[in-house]
């Protein structure tokens, strides 16, 4: 709980305000998420530059611009980068018993999958906008966000599936101390004891 508060003090006082994380995220899923929409179509259709959106407080927020000609298809804001999920995934890992090799295998290759996984979801979010805008809303806050999030439990399942993980968390139950057992006595009109 340490590790979140301090993460969460330092993020909304100092990287936040000068977007020192948010700024190379939101520009990398930005420039994967044009690269793999022009992937799947001609190589010239969709442009990337830094826009401005305002909220509807008025509060302005920087944004990178995906734009198929002149329309503007998808504004990808620092709060879309993943960059709170990535910690989250990691948090979690650090916190779990393993070796640190292990952990370290685990947080560098679920960051480089993450953030895969969100350029694709970017890249969807786009489509739909093009093709199904009246579902961009569901895709946005429920489909997508599903995937995501089931990724990740995936990814910490195959972390918890590591060798003596159970072991670590006792887990196992093999204790004959920890098992539960009834005691029924042989004609006997005593309840059974439950013994842990």
């Amino acid at each position: 709980m340490a590790i979140f508060i301090v993460w969460k003090v330092l993020y909304l006082s100092i990287l936040i305000p000068n977007r020192v994380l948010d700024r190379p995220i939101t520009d990398a899923v930005s420039a994967g998420t044009t690269r793999t929409l022009n992937f799947f179509s001609k190589p010239s259709d969709y442009t990337l530059k830094p826009g401005v959106n305002v909220k509807s407080d008025g509060e302005r927020e920087d944004v990178m611009v995906i734009s198929r000609g002149q329309e503007r298809v998808l504004s990808i804001a620092d709060a879309c980068n993943g960059l709170e999920v990535i910690v989250l995934y990691a948090g979690l890992i650090v916190c779990l018993p393993s070796r640190l090799r292990r952990k370290t295998l685990f947080i560098v290759s679920g960051i480089f999958f993450i953030e895969a996984l969100n350029v694709l979801r970017c890249a969807g979010l786009a489509l739909v906008y093009q093709r199904y805008p009246q579902y961009l809303d569901f895709s946005h806050h429920y489909l997508f966000t599903f995937i995501v999030y089931a990724a990740i439990f995936w990814l910490w399942y195959l972390f918890s599936k590591g060798p003596g993980f159970a072991q670590k968390l006792q887990l196992n139950g093999s204790n004959s101390e920890q098992t539960v057992a009834m005691d029924h006595r042989a004609g006997s009109d005593h309840d059974p004891v439950f013994r842990l």
